[in-house]
């Protein structure tokens, strides 16, 4: 699993590097304690002399000060990769192109403004991590706005921004849905499977579908309801 790294959250810059130390600290914790939980990388649009924590102090210099305890430092050693999008994944990067994506938080002081580890947070269907940079980043539900031809929409990205954060349970839960699912076979042999069908348009088609899902050991039961209309639905959409 990966996380996106919120870029809008390096803004505004730390005082000086001593500020700029601890905002990292709460940082390096964080990613700690995703590494715990089964994330591996931080994608980001940015690499680590282009993510400013004070004037004239970037990423790159904090991860190489012997200011900073070495614990917090490797926290965070070989976790930034690039792009924000992999490159392998085409039908994320489509989908991205296909529309416009913004944050906007008035109260805070950010006006609208494209994000691109947003995006991708919500595109990859994982969590974002941001600097606590500003208010409006202390928050572990953010809103994106998604403009595109046909429609303009509201969407949730979940955030982390501190170790804390992974004891919220909005948070667990949410990372629990990305891990792993272990499925159990069935000792129940395909005609012994019971299928009911609704009466209804389909049940052709759907016979035959069954015909083949019976002989899945991972299959215990057929049914099928009214909804969906009259048409065969053959292929699964996001909606």
């Amino acid at each position: 699993m990966e996380l996106l790294f919120n870029e809008l959250s390096i803004h505004p810059l730390s005082v000086d590097k001593y500020a700029a130390n601890t905002k990292m600290i709460y940082f390096s914790e964080a990613v700690a304690s995703a590494r715990k939980n089964g994330f591996r990388n931080i994608r980001s649009h940015y690499d680590s002399h282009q993510i400013e924590l004070a004037t004239d102090y970037s990423l790159y210099n904090w991860l190489n000060s012997k200011d900073v305890y070495e614990i917090h430092r490797n926290n965070l050693y070989g976790m930034i990769i690039l792009p924000f999008i992999s490159e392998d994944d085409e039908a994320i990067e489509t989908r991205f192109v296909e529309a416009n994506y913004f944050f906007e938080d008035v109260a805070n002081g950010i006006s609208k403004t494209e994000c691109l580890g947003l995006a991708s947070a919500f595109l990859y269907e994982t969590l974002s991590v941001s600097l606590q940079s500003n208010n409006a980043w202390n928050r572990n539900r953010l809103e994106l706005l998604i403009e595109s031809i046909d429609i303009t929409q509201i969407e949730v990205v979940f955030n982390v921004f501190s170790k804390g954060c992974f004891g919220i349970k909005v948070i667990s839960d949410f990372i629990e849905q990305l891990g792993t699912v272990v499925l159990m076979k069935t000792p129940i042999a395909p005609d012994s499977k019971n299928i009911h069908l609704a009466d209804h348009h389909g049940q052709k088609e759907l016979k035959v579908l069954w015909a083949k899902l019976k002989n899945s050991p991972y299959v215990i039961e057929g049914r099928s309801t009214n909804w969906g209309g009259k048409r065969f639905i053959r292929k699964v959409e996001r909606n």
